[in-house]
């Protein structure tokens, strides 16, 4: 039996890449906004109250098409708390529990100078909303759903959250317009420190990986590697600074 893991943000190129990386290991479900993510699923059709479908996008006629299916694609704005919650309920209808987390959906943008903040439209409330408070409702909801009361099985199957954050959130670059990124990120990095005291006593383990840009395959890889590491291993309350 493999662990079962949820991934987010399924349509970016890291998202992507984990899914194949994993797929063998574990039994994955994963989300995507609107880019249909290139890999081997069934697809979920978009959640009640979604505005808009995916193109080409079609139910399994019956459960034993999905039979072998090395992903199960849920579409969803996880910037709609229903959908958030919808997510972990499929995903534990799918496979009966949820064994790790790994949260790279984000607004990736860099939105504006903060001395232009008072023109701004709510974009600097949705960047820190996706980027920092999304991946901890997610935690939250599992931790509801299935990991309070199961501190054996959280052991047992080695539990985890890995948060992809940026080394923008370590750091302040010269390069205009990101602060707002920036700011998401670091408020991610130390919600991560936080939920990783919080859930420590019930055997689940939170860490955080600060990649700079991997516009690459390599890098890509190389960071997908570092995602693997924190879950097999044993830490927690670590923010990854340095990618091989």
């Amino acid at each position: 039996m493999k662990p079962v893991c949820l991934i987010t943000g399924a349509g970016g190129r890291l998202g992507q890449d984990l899914c194949h990386a994993l797929q063998e290991d574990y039994d994955l479900v994963a989300t995507y906004r609107s880019t249909i993510p290139d890999i081997p699923s069934q697809f979920q059709q978009p959640l009640e109250g979604t505005a808009g479908g995916a193109e080409g996008a079609e139910e399994p006629e019956n459960e034993s098409a999905l039979n072998g299916v090395p992903v199960y694609l849920v579409q969803a704005d996880l910037t709609r708390r229903e959908d958030v919650k919808r997510v972990v309920e499929v995903a534990l209808a799918r496979y009966g529990r949820i064994d790790a987390l790994i949260n790279t959906a984000a607004d990736i943008k860099f939105h504006g100078n903060l001395r232009d903040l008072w023109q701004a439209n709510d974009y600097p409330q949705s960047q820190m909303l996706l980027n920092s408070i999304v991946p901890m409702q997610l935690a939250s909801a599992i931790y509801q759903y299935c990991w309070r009361d199961q501190p054996d099985e959280n052991t047992r199957w080695n539990r985890s959250v890995v948060n992809v954050s940026s080394i923008s959130g370590l750091y302040v670059f010269e390069e205009r317009g990101q602060a707002f990124y920036g700011v998401s990120k670091a408020a991610l990095n130390m919600l991560t420190l936080y939920l990783s005291l919080e859930l420590a006593p019930h055997g689940v383990r939170v860490n955080a990986i600060c990649p700079s840009r991997f516009t690459g395959k390599a890098a890509t890889r190389r960071v997908t590697e570092a995602i693997r590491n924190l879950l097999t291993g044993d830490s927690t309350g670590t923010i990854v600074t340095k990618v091989p």
